[in-house]
């Protein structure tokens, strides 16, 4: 009995148990910042969120409608043209020379007035461009279109700032003033609003809406 009480007490091993005990009592609270980073990094840093109460959702779901459906507008009544079109494209609402005029006044629209005769074979060139291109006849919807046969017209004259040549497509504003800025760029000295198949109408149609469109 006293060899093993012996070798209890000189035992290597139980006696460092106690220091280790003590060890790790002592290391403990060093070791407490580590502990508590530790469980917040794996806690979400966020609020806690209620419970979401019955019907919320829909609610929800009310409150956040698309935005375009309620600020949608209904589509844009097309115009019809009250004069027949002569082979200037039949979808674009034509107007003749005073009621033209009257209505750019009452609308604020500016006017696109194309003169031209039966007879000129650069009129109905020009023709072709008024039914195949499907910009002039939309950008078209913002204008009051007047298109005059000068000849049956004669008072169409007084729109010839630079000689009474065939076809002449000018641009008014709603007072029925001729811009004499928007003309065809690339004829600077003769024949300004003479417009080919080949050069670009629908360029001077968008800058026209720019000096002269609608504001509201």
């Amino acid at each position: 009995m006293r060899w093993v009480v012996s070798f209890v007490v000189s035992s290597p091993t139980l006696r460092a148990l106690p220091q280790r005990n003590e060890t790790r009592r002592r290391r403990s609270p060093r070791q407490l910042p580590w502990l508590l980073g530790a469980v917040l990094a794996a806690s979400p840093l966020t609020a806690c969120q209620p419970p979401a109460r019955a019907g919320a959702g829909q609610a929800e779901a009310g409150a956040q409608a698309d935005p375009a459906t309620k600020t949608a507008e209904a589509p844009k009544e097309k115009r019809t043209a009250t004069v027949p079109a002569d082979g200037w494209n039949d979808d674009i609402a034509w107007r003749g020379f005073q009621e033209g005029l009257e209505e750019a006044k009452a609308t604020g629209r500016p006017t696109m007035l194309v003169v031209h005769t039966s007879w000129c074979s650069k009129c109905r060139a020009l023709k072709g461009v008024f039914n195949s291109d499907s910009t002039l006849a939309e950008l078209s919807e913002d204008f009051v279109m007047i298109h005059v046969d000068q000849d049956v017209t004669p008072e169409v004259a007084l729109y010839a700032p630079d000689g009474q040549y065939i076809p002449r497509v000018m641009f008014l504003d709603s007072d029925g003033k001729l811009d004499e800025e928007l003309h065809n760029p690339m004829r600077e000295s003769r024949f300004r609003y003479f417009y080919t198949p080949q050069e670009d109408i629908v360029a001077t149609m968008r800058a026209a809406l720019q000096r002269h469109g609608k504001t509201s």
